[in-house]
Formats: C-alpha cells, sequence, structure tokens
C-alpha cells in the first residue's frame, strides 16, 4: 500500500460494530468489476484524507449482508450493479437522499427522479459471440429459437446478477418470453454457473454464443487479445446500471456525501470508462474497444421490476433452468 491512504477489505462477517455514532472513517459496501472500486477508494482518501474500510461482493451478497445488519448496520455507502437492488432500498426508506453535484451532465434518466440514488455507471447486456462468426440472429426472438449449428450457453439468472436483469427486463417487455427460453432449453440452450464459466466456453469454443453477456467482461476479453465481439439484438440491449447511494443510517453522511460526489469526478468516471463499462457522465469518452451504443434499449421500471424480480427468476429457475426439458429430434 502506499503511504497517504489506507484501504481496508472487509472480510468477516463477524466483526464488532461500534454502533451508529458519527465516524471519521467510510464504510463503503461496493459490487464488481473487481479493481475499480479498490482504484476510487484510494484515489479519494489519497485526496480527501478520509480513510475507507471496503467490502466487494456481488449485489446479491451485499444485499444479503445489509439485511444481515438491518438492526446493526455498518455501511454508509452502497454501489450495486443492479438498479432493482437500489429501488428496494429505497421502498424500504433505508437510503438518504442526496444529488451529487456533478462537474459534468448525467445520463439522462439513468438515475432516481427522487434523488435517492444515481447511477455512476452502466453495462448493456446482449450476446457475446466468436469474432469470425459472421451470420448472426437478428432479434432475442431469433436467438431463442437456437437455429441449427448454433450452439448456445447462458449464465445463471440466479448467479449473475446481469443474466437476472436481462431475463426480468425481457420478461416484462416480452409476454412470451418463458415460452421463448423453454423452447430455447429443448433445442439445447445450456447454463453456466457464472460469466466466467460461460466465457470460458466461449473461448474454447463450446459454445457458439453467450446469450445474456454482460458487455464490459466481453470488452475486457477483447482488450486481451481474444477474438470476441458483442451482438446487441435489433428490439434492443438490456441496460444495467450501477447505482451509488446513500444508507439512511450512515455514520459518516458527510464523508459519504464527498464519496458519491467524488464517484461522478473526472477521475472516477474515467476509471469506470476504462474498465469497460458506459461512464455516468455524458462528457465522459468511453473505452475505445467499446462498439457503438446501440439505438434500441430494453429497460423495465424499477418499480415493476422489483415487484415481478422474484416471481420471475422463481418461474424461471423451476420451469427453465432446473426442469428436465427433453431435446427437440436432433438436437
Amino acid at each position: 500500500m502506499r503511504a497517504g491512504y489506507l484501504l481496508l477489505v472487509v472480510v468477516l462477517w463477524g466483526c464488532a460494530d461500534s454502533g451508529r455514532e458519527r465516524s471519521d472513517r467510510l464504510v463503503v459496501y461496493s459490487a464488481g468489476p473487481r479493481g475499480l472500486a479498490e482504484k476510487i477508494c484510494a484515489a479519494f482518501t489519497a485526496e480527501t484524507g478520509i480513510e475507507v474500510d471496503l467490502f466487494q461482493a456481488t449485489t446479491g451478497q451485499l444485499m444479503a449482508r445489509l439485511e444481515a445488519e438491518r438492526y446493526r448496520p455498518r455501511a454508509d455507502v452502497v454501489l450495486f450493479a443492479s438498479e432493482v437492488a437500489a429501488a428496494a432500498l429505497k421502498s424500504e426508506n433505508r437510503l438518504r437522499r442526496f444529488v451529487p453535484d456533478s462537474p459534468g451532465p448525467l445520463r439522462e434518466d439513468w438515475s432516481d427522479p427522487d434523488g435517492f440514488y444515481h447511477a455512476s455507471a452502466a453495462a448493456l447486456v446482449g450476446v457475446a459471440v466468436p469474432g469470425d462468426l459472421e451470420t448472426v440472429p437478428e432479434t432475442w426472438a431469433e436467438w431463442l429459437s437456437v437455429p441449427d449449428g448454433l450452439l448456445l450457453t447462458m449464465p445463471s439468472p440466479s448467479r449473475s446478477g446481469a443474466a437476472g436483469d436481462f431475463l426480468v427486463a425481457y420478461t416484462v417487455n416480452v409476454p412470451e418470453a418463458m415460452d421463448q427460453f423453454h423452447r430455447a432449453r429443448a433445442r439445447g440452450l445450456e447454463f453456466a454457473a457464472a460469466n466466467s464459466q460461460a466465457i470460458s466456453s466461449l473461448n474454447m469454443g463450446a459454445a457458439h454464443g453467450i446469450l445474456g453477456a454482460v458487455d464490459y467482461l466481453i470488452y475486457r476479453q477483447i482488450e486481451n487479445g481474444e477474438p470476441l465481439r458483442m451482438v446487441f439484438p435489433a428490439d434492443g440491449a438490456v441496460l444495467v446500471t450501477r447505482p451509488i447511494a446513500i444508507l439512511s443510517d450512515a455514520a459518516n453522511p458527510e464523508g459519504a456525501e464527498r464519496f458519491v460526489t467524488y464517484y461522478f469526478g473526472d477521475f472516477a468516471q474515467r476509471a469506470a470508462a476504462a474498465a469497460h463499462l458506459l461512464p455516468g457522465r455524458t462528457d465522459i469518452a468511453p473505452s475505445p474497444v467499446r462498439d457503438p451504443e446501440p439505438e434500441n434499449l430494453l429497460r423495465a421500471d424499477p418499480e415493476t421490476a422489483l415487484r415481478l424480480q422474484s416471481s420471475i427468476l422463481r418461474n424461471f429457475q423451476v420451469r427453465i433452468e432446473r426442469a428436465v426439458i427433453p431435446r427437440e429430434a436432433g438436437r
């Protein structure tokens, strides 16, 4: 660690809690990608002198930890990789309203209109394919028909937050979604336990496409020399925002406000772009590895997504992912 700051990664659940007395330290819970939060926290501490305790996990794990700590809260700031998670905390009155003073224009319609959470960055969900796969289906329905000769995989929506957000958004917008996925399963669609396993299948040639692929992970592979590309169906890519919010019982509200504001400053926004995420500000250029943003987006209203998410994921697990579905003849 460099002199001048201290970055402590919290890894234990059973740490003694000092209560909600005011604190000079800042406790931040953050979803990935790995390395991004550490870089931003370190720079924030170097600039402000405010020491940061950082805990990183998936969005689902962060929500579980926040629930376990409901009556012994620790976190001041939380950064999710899913708007539905932030909307859930807002609905429980667990977020503090704060509108950061951004030095540049923010993306329209990415943040809570009431000011309780703000999209620091975002990713798009589409289909990842080998770079030499020239002919590809044009729509989600065509992909889910699993054309002859294509071997497709998908990260488990119960393990991948991005795949889960894709499934919810697609199902809200397409009433026949479950029937489409049922047929895709019958025609050979497989499920990987996580994004990394799906990407490995693609790199090894065991699959021709990843449905529900989160783009920044694929652009990272492309930057490292893997011959892959992202495809966004004509009926819309799914936008997955990364909302940042202050907890209503934050022990260091002033530090939390400075941290949220810092996330929209030049350094943090450029760091997000370097990680191949779409920056939350329109005046920060995306990574040169990224493709142009697709014209059409598939989104679900956060309140609707929050209301339907559990039933959609549960139905998908029972009916599609874990069901014994006979393969069609010749598949």
